[in-house]
């Protein structure tokens, strides 16, 4: 063997050997994160009057349905053209939710309370749509995160790319994410549904070659 030859080969060796434990890692995210079904269909009723009505006036018209002044969601003018006079009246708007399962009867409840607020031809009149549907607060609070859960969800992940990478898998090395079981406060549009609370994390393993 040529007399430089030996050293090269030895030095070769040893960069082979520190390339074998020169640390690796795995990377996996875990999330329980999961695409809750709406159970609340999402109304919105409309109370027509005259400017001299108050909001105490047009709550004790609706109260029957379920509305308070709580379901306000704002108060607008219209104006309507009777020939050569028009005439300036108030929009009461209330937002109103309620059970999926129950949307049919509700759609009653209004139609009902719209007939008999005619009939009372106290210059008041109603009107209602179904604006779609939403996760309930309830439903999204249900939702448990546990981080204890996650950590096992994505070491069983890492266990499995580890094994298909010739890796053998080691401890934590670092985790993040956004982990609670609060939720917020409810949606303040109607259009906005409630989320569960964030239950994700990433977390890096150190792995090394066996």
């Amino acid at each position: 063997m040529p007399r430089l030859l030996a050293p090269l080969l030895a030095l070769w060796s040893c960069a082979a050997a520190f390339a074998q434990i020169l640390p690796n890692s795995i990377t996996v995210t875990a999330s329980n994160n999961v695409n809750l079904q709406p159970d609340q269909a999402i109304f919105s009723v409309t109370v027509q009057s005259d400017l001299s009505v108050g909001l105490d006036d047009v709550v004790a018209a609706v109260q029957s349905a379920g509305i308070t002044a709580a379901n306000l969601a704002g108060v607008s003018t219209a104006l309507a053209q009777f020939g050569l006079q028009s005439k300036t009246s108030l929009l009461w708007t209330f937002d109103l939710t309620a059970p999926l399962t129950q949307t049919k009867t509700t759609v009653a409840t209004l139609t009902a309370l719209q007939q008999s607020i005619a009939n009372a031809n106290n210059g008041l009149s109603l009107s209602f749509t179904i604006l779609g549907t939403q996760v309930s607060q309830q439903l999204a609070q249900s939702q448990t995160c546990s981080l204890s859960g996650l950590i096992a969800n994505a070491t069983t992940q890492a266990q499995s790319l580890a094994a298909a990478s010739g890796l053998a898998l080691g401890s934590i090395t670092a985790i993040s994410g956004s982990v609670s079981t609060v939720v917020g406060t409810p949606p303040a549009s109607p259009y906005a549904s409630s989320t569960p609370p964030p239950c994700s994390i990433t977390v890096r393993f150190a792995a090394a070659r066996f």
